[in-house]
């Protein structure tokens, strides 16, 4: 059997084909790759969560109010992102050419036949090689085409995932920025009402240090003159 009548581009299909194929086998398995980066971005957000919720500002004043519809919109978000995620990791059929038992049972079918019309006179005598490579890029093309349109779904879903994840963690940080926000001038004015009461306290306690110092003097002053007369 040789390939003398094999046409160029029937084997230039075939490569291409079998090339485009085993892309999409490969890329079933590109969203599993992507969890661990959906799994850190979920553990930062939910530390971070963790950290601030405790400091959420009351809800009668203006930056609670914002700040609970951000840990509302922060956690739509997030769910959002959990829901396309699993969509896209949700099994589905791929198709695949025969399997190997399959083919070489195909294989030897065609052989037969060819070598049965050996004695042939037509000039396009029947060619076992090129029934069987248009055959398996029929298969190829037929399975590339199902297993394309699942790949490209799936990547719409994770990207959708990804963006929600991304919503998500700027949420979170916009709400860690108004609850500092929120927090920022009233430290800021204790540690000034803090100041303001060390300088007044500061002077008084020199002031008193000096009195006492004084007071001490005298009295010492005082006790040696009673020790005079008392000798004499």
């Amino acid at each position: 059997m040789g390939t003398e009548n094999e046409p160029p581009a029937l084997a230039y299909i075939e490569k291409t084909l079998a090339d485009s194929y085993r892309k999409e086998i490969d890329q079933e398995e590109n969203i599993w790759r992507s969890l661990p980066f959906f799994a850190a971005t979920l553990a930062l957000q939910l530390a971070a969560l963790f950290q601030i919720v405790d400091k959420i500002p009351a809800l009668t004043t203006v930056m609670g109010l914002i700040s609970i519809v951000l840990v509302g919109a922060a956690g739509l978000c997030t769910l959002t992102s959990l829901g396309f995620l699993a969509a896209s990791i949700y099994p589905q059929r791929f198709d695949y050419i025969a399997k190997q038992g399959a083919l070489l049972t195909y294989a030897w079918d065609l052989m037969r036949d060819e070598e049965a019309s050996g004695d042939d006179p037509r000039p396009d005598p029947f060619s076992a090689l090129v029934t069987l490579k248009t055959e398996i890029a029929r298969q190829y093309a037929q399975a590339t085409d199902h297993n394309q349109k699942i790949n490209k779904l799936r990547e719409r879903r994770r990207s959708i995932a990804g963006l929600a994840a991304l919503g998500s963690v700027l949420m979170t940080v916009f709400l860690v920025a108004t609850t500092y926000a929120h927090y920022l001038p009233i430290r800021l004015e204790k540690d000034h009402g803090h100041d303001a009461v060390r300088s007044i306290v500061a002077p008084d306690a020199v002031g008193n240090a000096g009195n006492d110092a004084r007071g001490q003097a005298h009295g010492s002053s005082g006790a040696g003159a009673a020790a005079d007369a008392s000798r004499h």
